[in-house]
C-alpha cells in the first residue's frame, strides 16, 4: 500500500507540473478575461480543510460576483445541505465568464499549486471550509472522507454533487478513502480521471450505482 501511495504522489507532482506548463497560456488568458470583464479580485481564496487537522488556502479563479456572500443572495440558506454547499450553475451569482470557467473546470487550475506545496492530489475528496466541516461532524463516520489527500476532482464530482444527498456523498467519499488505504488507488484514480474528462467534454455523469461498483472493484487487488 505504501508503494501505491508513493506512486500516487509521484504522479500528482509530475502531472501537476506538466499541466501548469501546458495550461499556462490558457490560465493567463483566463486571468485577463476575468480582470477585463469582472475586475478585481481575479482569484478567489478560501481557507479549507484538506485533512481533519490541516487547513490551507485554496486558490481558484473567481467565477462569481464580488458580493456573492452578501445576505441578499442567501446562498447558504438556499443551497447548504448538511455541510455541503452545492450552488447550481444557473444561479444568479455566477458571472458569464465564471460559468464558462466552471463548465471547463479551468476555475480549478490554480489548485495545481496546492498539489505541489500543500500535499493535495489530482484525485481525492474536495477540501471543505471550517463551517461545512462543523455541519458534517454531526454525521457518523464523517472523518473517513479525510483519510486520503484532498483532490481537485473526485468520485462525487463525476457523479454530480447536485445528485447526491449529503449522507450518500459522505459514504462515497469514505469509500474512496478506503480504496486509498486498502485498495488499488492508482487504478481507481485513472478511472475517475477518465470520467472527469468525459464529464467536462460531454457532460455525461456516472450513476451513483456505478460509482459504488467502481470503488468496490478497486478494493479487490
Amino acid at each position: 500500500m505504501k508503494l501505491l501511495k508513493l506512486l500516487k504522489r509521484v504522479i500528482d507532482v509530475t502531472v501537476s507540473l506538466f499541466l501548469l506548463i501546458l495550461l499556462s497560456p490558457i490560465l493567463i488568458i483566463s486571468v485577463c478575461a476575468v480582470f477585463v470583464l469582472e475586475g478585481r479580485p481575479v482569484f478567489y481564496i478560501s481557507r479549507r480543510y484538506i485533512s481533519v487537522g490541516k487547513i490551507v488556502s485554496i486558490i481558484k479563479l473567481r467565477s462569481m460576483v464580488k458580493d456573492a456572500k452578501s445576505p441578499k443572495y442567501n446562498l447558504k440558506g438556499r443551497y447548504m445541505r448538511d455541510g455541503y454547499l452545492n450552488i447550481p450553475l444557473d444561479c444568479e451569482v455566477y458571472t458569464g465568464i465564471g460559468r464558462l470557467l466552471e463548465k471547463t473546470q479551468l476555475v480549478e487550475v490554480p489548485q495545481l499549486i496546492n498539489i505541489l506545496f500543500n500535499g493535495m492530489s489530482l484525485i481525492g475528496n474536495r477540501p471543505l471550509p471550517a463551517e461545512n466541516v462543523e455541519k458534517i461532524e454531526k454525521i457518523t463516520g464523517w472523518q473517513n472522507r479525510f483519510a486520503c489527500p484532498a483532490g481537485i476532482t473526485g468520485i462525487s464530482q463525476i457523479v454530480g454533487k447536485h445528485n447526491l444527498e449529503p449522507i450518500e456523498r459522505l459514504k462515497l467519499e469514505g469509500l474512496y478513502s478506503r480504496v486509498y488505504n486498502e485498495g488499488n488507488v492508482i487504478k481507481c484514480d485513472l478511472i475517475i480521471a477518465y470520467y472527469t474528462v468525459r464529464l467536462v467534454l460531454f457532460g455525461r455523469q456516472l450513476s451513483v450505482e456505478n460509482a459504488y461498483q467502481l470503488l468496490k472493484g478497486c478494493l479487490v487487488r
